[in-house]
Parts: structure tokens; C-alpha cells; sequence
């Protein structure tokens, strides 16, 4: 700012000395003109580089601090690389591979076992059933037979057909009805 000042001071004195007739103060005024505007851009230069210069130190620190956290990344990475045993590791899952198989042959043969002990119930309730109805006198299989034995004749219409499951509804109940 003060530079543009004293080349616009220096200006209007060449434009003064000129009109005066004074052509050599004139020319000295002018060559300092040229030295001050010469002096101007050195600055803008030196600026300029001193701009460059902070880039690049800017840039040296941005790298250093990279630099110091790729140690500590590589020191943190190492020592994982220490505590994880990728050998162990593949033991222990191996390992865990077996104890799963065992827990699932266990689980099916609990599941076996527990079947196993419904289906005993289920046998003896039949075999129960069986003897209160042997003891009253009936034969179930021998009327379970002659309920579901095969028709011969299908039936012409729906209505036909109603009737006729109407007559095993009956039949059926009949039974029941004798068991109680």
C-alpha cells in the first residue's frame, strides 16, 4: 500500500517537472519510478516463494504426522499380530468344529430318547384300550374292518353321496355309543 502511494506521489512530480521544463528531474524521478515498480515485483516474488516455502512446510508436517501414526499403527498391528496366534486360532476353532458335532449327536440321541419313551406311552395306552374292550366283548379291528371296507359303487349324485356318509356317520356312532 505504501509503495502505490509514493509511485502515485512520484508520478504527478514527473508530471510536475515535466511541465516545468525540467527534463533531467524529470528522467531521475522516472528511473526511480522504474526502480520503486522493479522494487514491487522482487516483493510480489518474495512473497510469492515465502507462500511456497509455508506450503511446503505445511506439507513436510501433514507428512511427519502421517509418518508418526503409521508407527503407531504398525507397532499396534504387530502387536496384534503377536497376541492373535493365527495357528492357535485355527486349533480353537477346530476345537470348537468337534465339541459342536458332540453337542448335536447328544441333542439327537436325547431327542431319540425322549421319542422312544412317548411312543412306550402310546403302545401301552393301546394295549389298554384293548384289553377294557376285549373285556366288554368287542372286537374293534374286526369293526373297524367292516366300517372301511371298499365301495363298490360310487355314488350317482351329491345327494346319494350325503346319504351314504350319513349311513357311516351313523354306524360309526352306533359304535361309540356301545363303548361307553
Amino acid at each position: 500500500m505504501a509503495l502505490k502511494r509514493e509511485e502515485a506521489k512520484l508520478v504527478r512530480s514527473i508530471k510536475l517537472e515535466a511541465g516545468k521544463g525540467n527534463n533531467a528531474g524529470a528522467r531521475e524521478l522516472a528511473k526511480s519510478l522504474v526502480r520503486m515498480r522493479q522494487q514491487q515485483t522482487r516483493l510480489q516474488s518474495s512473497k510469492a516463494q515465502l507462500s511456497g516455502v509455508s506450503n511446503n512446510i505445511r506439507t513436510a508436517q501433514a507428512s511427519s504426522t502421517v509418518a508418526a501414526s503409521m508407527k503407531t499403527a504398525g507397532t499396534a498391528m504387530q502387536a496384534m499380530g503377536q497376541t492373535l496366534n493365527p495357528q492357535k486360532m485355527q486349533q480353537d476353532m477346530q476345537a470348537f468344529a468337534r465339541e459342536n458335532q458332540r453337542m448335536d449327536m447328544a441333542g439327537e440321541m436325547m431327542d431319540d430318547a425322549i421319542d422312544g419313551a412317548f411312543s412306550d406311552d402310546e403302545e401301552e395306552g393301546d394295549e389298554i384300550m384293548n384289553q377294557v374292550l376285549d373285556e366288554i366283548g368287542i372286537d374293534v379291528s374286526a369293526q373297524l374292518g367292516a366300517a372301511r371296507a371298499p365301495r363298490t359303487r360310487a355314488p350317482a349324485s351329491a345327494a346319494a353321496a350325503g346319504a351314504t356318509e350319513s349311513a357311516e356317520d351313523a354306524e360309526l356312532r352306533r359304535l361309540l355309543a356301545g363303548l361307553k
